[in-house]
């Protein structure tokens, strides 16, 4: 039982606080304590999250943060997000015929990402609403019963990792891969998803199911992603003109990409520029 470099039947949790987090609309915030190991379930609304990318969350969504990893959030105006963070440490501690040394696990075999429908999202939803009403640590043993139901819904959540890990030695997450690194040096190209799909052999449903669950965006989402990025780029470090910098990021319309950059961005491509210049 060594396939995620620990042992999950050897697996302890410690809970160190679990916080229902409701949010308003432009809500802002980031994560204070990196130290530990957390698990944030969204019940509701939409935002983002940002860490060395930005990562479109929504309802349904499970967000496992490693420790030391430094993360901003936001919700977005109009559909705030109202999450549930527990917050934990877990160890390995062996029993063979005595107690062994217990070994801090540095990092859990789980994606940073995971996307849930139908009736897995209402047992998780439940799950976390429970998390956040029984843990008393107040209490006589009011802590036993969360940590756990932690160290089921923890098993669980390897249980599906474990398939999607079969999944990677496949076609289809190979399929995936080249894809995602298409859309990331092609900013300039008007790719169609579904032609991609075709190419590589895999359908267009399951490569968004792919791309939900890895990357938190759809394919068209991160391509989209990266053409801002470069337009950013552009704008600040070249004296290029908007209508050029449009065309160099596969718009043939200045004004569609500067209804697109002012969507992402808060700002028109122009305002963009100034604001920048002035804060370096």
């Amino acid at each position: 039982m060594q396939e995620f470099g620990y042992n999950l039947n050897d697996l302890i949790v410690h809970i160190h606080f679990v916080l229902d987090k409701v949010t308003y609309p432009g809500w802002e915030d980031i994560r204070n304590l990196v130290n530990v190991h957390s698990l944030y379930w969204i019940h509701e609304g939409e935002g983002t999250f940002l860490t060395n990318l930005e990562h479109q969350v929504q309802a349904g969504m499970l967000v496992y943060l490693k420790p030391g990893l430094h993360m901003s959030m936001r919700s977005e105006s109009s559909a705030p997000l109202r999450i549930t963070m527990l917050l934990f440490d877990c160890a390995e501690l062996v029993y063979d015929a005595v107690w062994q040394n217990v070994l801090p696990v540095g990092k859990l075999a789980l994606p940073f990402i995971s996307q849930f429908h139908g009736s897995e999202a209402e047992e998780l939803s439940e799950r976390f609403r429970e998390f956040h009403q029984e843990w008393s640590p107040g209490l006589p043993a009011g802590t036993a019963v969360s940590k756990a139901k932690l160290q089921l819904l923890l098993h669980k959540l390897h249980r599906s990792a474990q398939a999607d890990w079969s999944l990677m030695e496949s076609g289809a997450f190979a399929a995936f891969e080249q894809i995602k690194k298409q859309l990331e040096n092609s900013a300039k190209e008007n790719l169609r998803i579904e032609q991609l799909a075709e190419q590589y052999s895999i359908s267009a449903s399951y490569l968004r199911k792919l791309f939900l669950k890895y990357t938190g965006m759809g394919p068209k989402e991160y391509h989209m992603h990266f053409r801002n990025q470069h337009a950013c780029g552009y704008l600040v470090y070249t004296d290029y003109p908007v209508k050029e910098i449009a065309r160099l990021c596969g718009f043939y319309e200045e004004y569609h990409f500067s209804k697109m950059f002012k969507q992402l961005n808060g700002l028109s491509p122009s305002a963009y520029r100034r604001s920048r210049r002035v804060e370096e």
